[in-house]
């Protein structure tokens, strides 16, 4: 059995969320900030001024005009918009060249964060939903426990296998061998990490949307639930807990889905998808 502490020292080792992403993070939540706020953060950080940059020019968002500076960035997208990109930028480059306990690499993790980002996003347009605020960074960040306790996993990853096998989810497997799951430490590291109490909600609920108590979003747990679960039936990011997931029963009711309605979500999200997982492929910066 570890704990969350003997896990969370393992962030010591890995490459440090930027200190300009925390805290235009926590600029994004304060009403009184502006695009000076935001420029005068990003812009003295060279790599994330440029890989905000590229996000912001992608075909994703639509802008009619190439984006160069980071104060036009902020102007045509917005403060919270402009802090989503400025996550997703810093995300990219920490991930580790392979998670080995998930049998997962760089490309193929990152392709399933931006992925359950996206699909996020598009099932609340899709049913006419107004955005929770953060949706995006909140998909993005949902499995960021797992950069931590890969190591942990892949030590015991027979034992853990030799659950799931034997019908357990994966994310109960890691429970019952190591005595915390990815879940559980994803939403430490969200207060290690300084990020919205939302996305650390999500990234401790995601797979049971079920138990979000009063006081959560719940609706944003319920859509990257949603998400999550067809992003895997799509394929995006497949690792060793790859068996079949649906979405929660109850998470279906509240959000009033159907198999038809997720299949035509997928089908006008894949290439967006691919699209952004791109920016950050293998060999494009970071600790590949």
């Amino acid at each position: 059995m570890i704990t969350i502490e003997s896990v969370l020292t393992c962030l010591e080792k890995l490459p440090a969320l930027p200190a300009a992403a925390i805290r235009v993070s926590e600029l994004a939540r304060d009403e009184r900030s502006s695009a000076v706020d935001f420029e005068r953060v990003i812009r003295p950080d060279a790599a994330l001024t440029a890989n905000v940059l590229r996000f912001a020019n992608s075909a994703y968002f639509g802008l009619r005009s190439k984006v160069e500076s980071v104060r036009q960035a902020v102007a045509l997208l917005g403060l919270k918009r402009t802090s989503e990109l400025a996550a997703a930028a810093a995300l990219g480059p920490i991930i580790p060249s392979r998670l080995p306990g998930y049998e997962i690499d760089a490309s193929g993790f990152w392709t399933h964060c931006m992925a359950v980002a996206v699909l996020s996003e598009r099932l609340a347009t899709e049913l006419r939903l107004e955005h929770p605020d953060l949706i995006f960074t909140a998909g993005l960040l949902h499995d960021i426990g797992k950069i931590a306790i890969a190591s942990f996993v892949s030590n015991c990853a027979q034992e853990i296998m030799s659950r799931v096998h034997g019908g357990l989810a994966f994310v109960s497997a890691e429970r019952a061998v190591l005595g915390v799951d990815h879940t559980e430490v994803g939403s430490a590291m969200a207060v290690a990490w300084k990020l919205p109490t939302a996305v650390g909600d999500v990234a401790r609920l995601h797979h049971a949307p079920g138990e979000a108590p009063a006081g959560t979003d719940r609706v944003l747990i319920d859509l990257v639930h949603a998400a999550d679960a067809l992003a895997h039936a799509l394929g995006l990011g497949r690792d060793a807990g790859e068996l079949a997931r649906a979405v929660d029963p109850g998470a279906e009711e509240r959000l009033g889905i159907r198999a038809r309605f997720l299949e035509r979500v997928a089908g006008k999200s894949v290439d967006e998808i691919r699209e952004l997982a791109q920016l950050f492929a293998p060999g494009r910066g970071g600790s590949r």
